[in-house]
């Protein structure tokens, strides 16, 4: 229950007070001067609010917010008072009060103020629980592998955690590259300010300006109204700027002022605004391949203090099993299926194939599979996979083989059902452009 520290040395106020907090469903906790007060907040260390008499014998109220901040500097505090000048006030907000009523006091009045506070205080509690799950899911323990070479990913991704260098990201499409940023983010120090993430190939370059940096009304056309950017509202948080090597080379060199002169200034604007988030850039392409065509040399270097390198899925292959189990259950509770988990064959077939798509692709894989299973089946079997896998042929040895077309073509049809057919959000999903995906649509005729 929302505890509140009454405190004035008149009896009867303190009284009737408690007795009115009582019926609207507070806890009051009753003391007679500034002493008492210390004493009580010292037994009931949860007390969320303290109503605290400005004029008191021994030690007044002033001096009593003192004192109380000194122990919790988080404790919200209302001044009772029946000198009721601005002067008072201010001096009072200026130690830490949150507000102030004048006697003799307005009992909706006051009511209404601890309202305020008690759901400010519950927002808060649901924020911080909220905060304590997205730690528990995103933290590097929490990340499924038992591949040693995922593990020296990690060891390298918590010691850049701790850092305030930027880091650059380096796996194909699939890989996790946005769930690792997220991870880092988590175990840094910035954990409490946000985690803002961009597709820098899934905006138009004309407003991707406008996304990052933020304009002024009326500085381009459709500008009804000011914007922050990301990096505004990343505040001491992290940037994650996903594809960057889709990002025009114009736009580069504004990325590179940022990172040299930790400033921003809006589309529009005359003024500049200091940045204070950390940087974390990801590319799906080669480091050498990214250097030598997409990303400015001069910028690559900025970015690239620390790189960490995801590896492909074909290459941890002792994942896999865990990696369906953990897809199964989630699948399981989205479909409302009970499916056990694969038969040895088909444990074995995916074992052996090379998942191009990689995380992503066994994920879409399973889900697939699960989500159009009978409520009756148990488990997923060879043949459950074979029917999945549409675009898979057979070579002369009896292998499976993969066309690079086909590939790409089931992968965009399973982008654009995940989108319901929004196709900024499919170019989103796949790490490209709207312009390549509008193009392979018409490619493959979708």
């Amino acid at each position: 229950m929302f505890k509140v520290l009454v405190v004035d040395d008149d009896e009867e106020l303190v009284s009737a007070v408690s007795e009115l907090l009582d019926r609207n469903g507070y806890e009051p906790v009753s003391a007679f001067s500034g002493i008492e007060a210390i004493e009580k907040y010292s037994s009931y260390p949860d007390i969320n609010v303290a109503l605290v008499d400005l004029v008191m014998p021994m030690m007044d109220g002033f001096t009593l917010i003192d004192k109380l901040k000194e122990i919790n500097k988080n404790i919200d505090v209302i001044i009772i008072t029946g000198q009721g000048t601005v002067p008072t006030a201010v001096e009072a907000i200026k130690r830490g009060a949150k507000d102030f009523i004048i006697k003799p006091y307005d009992k909706v009045i006051l009511l209404n103020k601890l309202e305020l506070l008690r759901n400010t205080f519950e927002l808060q509690s649901k924020v911080t629980k909220l905060k304590d799950i997205l730690s528990e899911k995103l933290g590097f323990d929490s990340i499924i592998t038992r591949s040693q070479t995922m593990k020296k990913v990690f060891e390298k991704a918590s010691a850049a955690a701790k850092s305030d260098a930027n880091i650059f990201i380096v796996g194909e499409t699939g890989t996790g590259k946005g769930l690792l940023a997220k991870a880092i983010h988590i175990n840094s120090d910035r954990k409490e300010e946000p985690f803002v993430s961009i597709n820098c190939g899934a905006i138009p370059r004309e407003l991707l300006e406008s996304e990052l940096f933020g304009h002024k009304k009326g500085s381009f056309t459709g500008a009804i109204s000011d914007k922050t950017g990301l990096f505004a509202s990343a505040g001491r948080g992290t940037v994650f700027l996903d594809e960057i090597g889709e990002m025009s080379k114009e736009l580069q060199v504004r990325i590179l002022n940022v990172l040299e002169d930790h400033k921003v200034r809006p589309v529009g604007e005359t003024r500049e605004y200091e940045v204070k988030a950390r940087v974390i850039a990801a590319t799906n392409r080669s480091i050498s391949e990214l250097k030598d065509k997409f990303l400015r040399e001069d910028l690559f270097y900025r970015l690239a203090v620390i790189v960490i390198e995801l590896p492909l899925l074909k290459e941890r292959k002792e994942d896999i099993p865990l990696l369906n189990q953990y897809f199964i259950q989630k699948f399981n509770e989205k479909y409302k299926k009970n499916i056990s988990g694969l038969t040895s064959d088909a444990l074995e077939t995916l074992s052996s194939y090379e998942f191009p798509g990689n995380i992503r692709e066994l994920e879409n894989l399973l889900e697939g599979i699960i989500a159009i299973s009978s409520d009756k089946k148990s488990n997923i079997n060879t043949k459950d996979i074979n029917s999945h896998l549409l675009w898979k042929d057979n070579n002369e040895s009896g292998h499976s083989i993969l066309k690079l077309d086909k590939i790409e073509k089931q992968t965009l049809k399973q982008a654009l059902r995940e989108s319901k057919g929004n196709k900024s959000k499919a170019a989103k999903l796949l790490g490209i452009s709207r312009d390549t995906l509008y193009r392979k649509i018409k490619q493959f005729g979708i």
